[in-house]
């Protein structure tokens, strides 16, 4: 079996870790990011963003509501979503926190469909964030880029 996202020779395993800095945990935390009415969606996921400070790392929140399947549907979806944070994390906008909510499906997607939406997602949030002025310090957020090319991208 091939590994749909390939890592670089040059990375280390260390520096892929989903650490505890990384997380979102604690509930006023969620509330935060929930009452700054950043959302943007597609058919799969609901992605809603805070800024915080722009060199903090970008945080990760994950809420699947019971509406989504029975409990080892649940824990799939978590387990994909935060492997895609994982894999695709120097992709997303630094100085922001994100909380990820997935929609009723069938069945979980792949992992690569996943990480796809999860940066075109963010990136659209923090765009949204931007224009509504909601970062105090929007050009030094905004730039973000992408490992294989120096190209600023949002």
């Amino acid at each position: 079996m091939t590994d749909p996202l390939p890592v670089a020779a040059s990375e280390t395993p260390d520096s892929f870790r989903f650490d505890k800095t990384r997380k979102i945990k604690r509930s006023t935390d969620f509330q935060l990011v929930y009452r700054a009415r950043i959302r943007v969606y597609n058919e799969r996921l609901t992605v809603c963003c805070r800024p915080t400070t722009p060199d903090a790392p970008s945080r990760l929140g994950l809420s699947v509501s019971k509406k989504v399947g029975k409990a080892f549907v649940r824990n799939r979806w978590k387990r994909l979503l935060r492997e895609a944070f994982r894999l695709r994390r120097r992709e997303l906008p630094t100085g922001f926190d994100f909380v990820v909510v997935p929609t009723r499906q069938d069945k979980a997607p792949s992992l690569e469909i996943l990480a796809d939406d999860l940066v075109k997602l963010a990136r659209r949030c923090v765009r949204k964030a931007i224009k509504r002025g909601a970062t105090p310090n929007a050009a030094s957020i905004s730039s973000v880029s992408t490992p294989q090319t120096n190209e600023i991208r949002v």
